[in-house]
């Protein structure tokens, strides 16, 4: 089985690793800076790839990148706002072909990561499934009769975060209104910190973020709680809307926030209460691969090109 390169391209830190089936060899992992760019991120991102590489004979390299690809030429045409802008139109195949003598592959962070969970984790033999992502941002992905849904243009199934579930909702990041990404993120958690009526612990975070969040709301801080509530209720609706678009017998729930203890059953419940759907109503799991699942997907990625990009 082949060995191969991957780079899970995150908000605020990039993973690195040599995979080989479902087998992370060896694993890297840097923080990236508030507004990173590739140009300062590729001197260390060659480094890295090549001290995890060295000995070993390497079939190519798969990159999950937070934005849109385009699927006809492989390039990314949108990134979240402040990252990685240069990206838009970077040459990713020269890139790699010159400072690698590798062939390279791009797709969607959300749709690596169900890609992964799906061949080796919590969705392994599973045709219908949605992913919803909770982390910086509201990732999503689909897959439809085994088949990773992308699209006309590559932009189905990934673009959950910025479904509008509140019409008179805060302004996303992305110029449209009340987007779930706006209401219940990390990078969303300032602003409603900043709304609640008395000031608490959550006013002492430099960075606040959800899994600091939920662990306050268990252990009974007021503003913590009324900030879970707000969340928990949009990444249900933002699942059940996913249910409704792709007829999904799974949500599969992943990120940071996905491990606490209660927003499975939450989303799991939501879903069972308001879904409409023929039969049993789609099961909520939790990812079993965590951190690991989009580097993972490298080698399904590679290897199962009968599903075209």
């Amino acid at each position: 089985m082949n060995r191969y390169l991957a780079i899970d391209i995150g908000g605020s830190h990039i993973a690195y690793a040599l995979v080989r089936g479902g087998v992370v060899e060896r694993r890297a992992e840097i923080a990236v800076p508030v507004t990173p760019t590739l140009e300062t991120l590729l001197p260390e991102l060659e480094r890295i790839l090549a001290d995890l590489r060295a000995g070993h004979a390497v079939a190519g390299v798969a990159v999950a990148f937070p934005g849109l690809i385009d699927p006809r030429s492989g390039h990314v045409v949108s990134t979240p706002a402040g990252k990685y802008e240069d990206a838009v139109g970077f040459d990713f195949a020269g890139w790699s072909k010159a400072h690698l003598d590798l062939p390279i592959m791009l797709e969607v962070d959300g749709r690596m990561a169900l890609l992964g969970e799906r061949t080796y984790g919590a969705l392994i033999g599973r045709d219908d499934a949605v992913l919803l992502g909770l982390g910086t941002g509201i990732g999503s992905a689909a897959l439809m009769g085994g088949t990773i849904v992308r699209g006309r243009t590559g932009h189905a199934s990934v673009l959950a975060g910025h479904m509008t579930i509140d019409t008179d909702g805060p302004l996303c990041r992305c110029g449209n209104i009340g987007c779930a990404e706006a209401i219940a993120s990390t990078w969303a958690l300032p602003r409603l910190i900043a709304t609640l009526p008395e000031r608490g612990r959550l006013h002492a975070l430099d960075e606040p973020d959800l899994k600091t969040v939920l662990d306050l709301a268990r252990a009974g801080d007021e503003g913590a709680r009324a900030i879970r509530a707000i969340c928990l209720n949009a990444w249900a609706t933002v699942a059940l809307n996913l249910v409704t678009a792709y007829d999904a017998s799974y949500v599969l729930v992943t990120g940071g926030a996905a491990a606490a203890a209660e927003v499975v059953p939450f989303i799991q419940d939501h879903v069972r209460h308001h879904v409409w759907c023929l039969g049993a109503p789609p099961v909520v799991v939790r990812g079993a691969l965590g951190s690991d699942a989009a580097l993972l997907a490298a080698t399904p990625l590679w290897e199962d090109r009968h599903d075209p990009l």
